[in-house]
């Protein structure tokens, strides 16, 4: 059977009002275009809510599942420093340096191609030789570009997989002393 919400709250004894404030915690959810309650289940809801704040198992259930959500972050938190330790990500910020010189050091290079081709094509008559000196001049600045280390994003040369594991578990251990 389906009702109104004003016809739910009279047969649950509470206001319509506490019916939406309960409808924001998670009880009576309506499926997408509904706009009647199932009665059968919504007293079925709200007593099982009932039972659970007399008994307190909702505070305890609440307070396992933020252990669990603490849980899940510190495992992501430990999947991102395993995947920086295997050089498969970088801080944002070290990136930015580290794109920002890089193209500043391309775009010198390249302000100065046209200098040094010049130098270097002066008196050439034939066009094939002409085109292959141009193509080595763009060759070389473009070589600048393709050159990555991803010790030099973040300023740190790679240390063995022991070494950088020591590091991670000293700042754990400094995180949890934080913490306390």
């Amino acid at each position: 059977m389906e009702v109104t919400q004003k016809t739910l709250a009279e047969c649950l004894g509470i206001s319509s009002r506490q019916i939406r404030n309960l409808k924001n915690q998670g009880l009576f959810k309506l499926e997408d275009g509904e706009k009647k309650y199932d009665l059968q289940k919504c007293v079925q809801e709200y007593i099982n809510f009932k039972v659970d704040a007399e008994t307190g198992r909702k505070a305890f259930i609440d307070k396992e599942k933020v252990a669990a959500e603490h849980e899940e972050i510190k495992k992501q938190i430990a999947m991102l420093k395993l995947r920086k330790l295997r050089r498969e990500t970088h801080e944002a910020s070290d990136v930015e340096a580290y794109l920002t010189s890089m193209l500043t050091a391309f775009k010198n290079r390249l302000e100065t191609l046209p200098a040094k081709a010049a130098m270097q094509v002066v008196g050439m008559k034939d066009i094939n030789e002409i085109i292959k000196a141009l193509k080595t001049c763009v060759n070389e600045s473009l070589n600048e570009l393709s050159e990555y280390d991803p010790d030099e994003i973040d300023g740190m040369a790679a240390g063995t997989y022991e070494e950088d594991l020591e590091d991670i578990e000293d700042e754990d251990s400094e995180e949890e002393d934080n913490e306390e």
